[in-house]
């Protein structure tokens, strides 16, 4: 499974990013605005991230009309290759993602919520969709079927995925994260707490310390 971080704090994101473990961050307005950011600063936040290693950088573009959610679409990629355009599944954001989809351009579609949602992005051709884990049902294990359902159905061979993968979001534990996993979902973006979490669990902690006492 490849790791990406939810984020746009460039102090919480850095020293995780240099691990090695994460191939990128994703990031949307309301991720901007937690980190005190906005779309003025997506050019610098691409910029850091590309510096610590991330290989990719999934970019929310914005608007009220498919035109202009195409054209800053548009302007996102042009920042460089390792941009990934997201697009709400909204019959705005599915039709701008339709169109930069056909010129090229990589894409998410992202606020998934069904299965249907991901049939919907291998129709439009995107390249990724995500689900919002958290969001799909209060019961989480409920909802990470319905995520593994997803990813079946892209890659059931119907052709109804046409490439798209699953990059499930919004995960609340280490154990979605490992249940989605061992079905086999391909990508996931943690928070940053939880990308923390999943290297400091107290029993690693411990043994780490009886290493260190034992090499003196």
């Amino acid at each position: 499974m490849q790791l990406y971080l939810d984020t746009a704090d460039r102090a919480a994101a850095v020293p995780l990013l240099v691990t090695g473990a994460f191939r990128g961050i994703t990031t949307n307005p309301v991720i901007l605005q937690r980190a005190g950011l906005g779309s003025a600063d997506i050019p610098a936040v691409h910029a850091w991230a590309v510096e610590h290693g991330a290989e990719l950088v999934f970019l929310q573009t914005w608007g009220t009309s498919a035109d202009e959610l195409a054209a800053r679409g548009r302007q996102l990629r042009a920042l460089s290759d390792h941009v990934v355009v997201k697009l709400p599944a909204t019959l705005d954001g599915t039709t701008a993602c339709a169109r930069l989809a056909a010129e090229g351009v990589p894409t998410l579609l992202t606020a998934a919520h069904t299965v249907a949602h991901a049939v919907l992005a291998g129709a439009v051709g995107a390249q990724w969709v995500a689900p919002y884990v958290s969001k799909v049902d209060d019961d989480e294990g409920a909802a990470v079927d319905v995520v593994v359902a997803m990813h079946r159905a892209l890659s059931s061979g119907t052709g109804t995925g046409s490439g798209c993968a699953v990059l499930a979001a919004s995960l609340r534990s280490l154990a979605a994260v490992g249940a989605l996993a061992a079905a086999g979902v391909p990508a996931a973006t943690l928070g940053t707490a939880l990308a923390e979490e999943l290297l400091t669990h107290p029993q690693t902690l411990d043994a780490d310390r009886r290493f260190l006492e034992a090499a003196r």
